[in-house]
């Protein structure tokens, strides 16, 4: 999983987005891992993780629950935007790496 972030952060760079994958030691399978992801204008716990749904991994994004409120101006919200278009591409990209393993097994 850390190459494909590799590979995606060398293709995007332009994203502002920080990256990190996180192992989960305990758990085997497509469920060993999580990609965390620093949003710039929002401190909100975001992150990436494979779960089984319909017999198949699939991506998705969790946003933790926050305890104090964002107020954002038209800079901030923009940001916002952008970070979470980037995050949705992110989403896709290991979807798309993801189903190729799939495929080729």
């Amino acid at each position: 999983m850390e190459s494909w972030v590799n590979e995606y952060t060398q293709a995007h760079s332009e994203d502002s987005l920080g990256i990190a994958v996180l192992d989960k030691n305990f758990e085997a399978g497509p469920n060993s891992g999580i990609v965390v992801v620093t949003l710039r204008s929002a401190s909100t716990i975001t992150f990436l993780h494979p779960e089984i749904r319909r017999g198949l991994p699939t991506w998705v994004v969790t946003f933790e629950g926050r305890n104090e409120t964002l107020d954002l101006d038209q800079e901030g919200l923009r940001q916002l935007a952008e970070d979470v278009a980037a995050l949705a591409d992110l989403r896709s990209f290991l979807q798309e790496k993801t189903d190729a393993v799939l495929l080729a097994h």
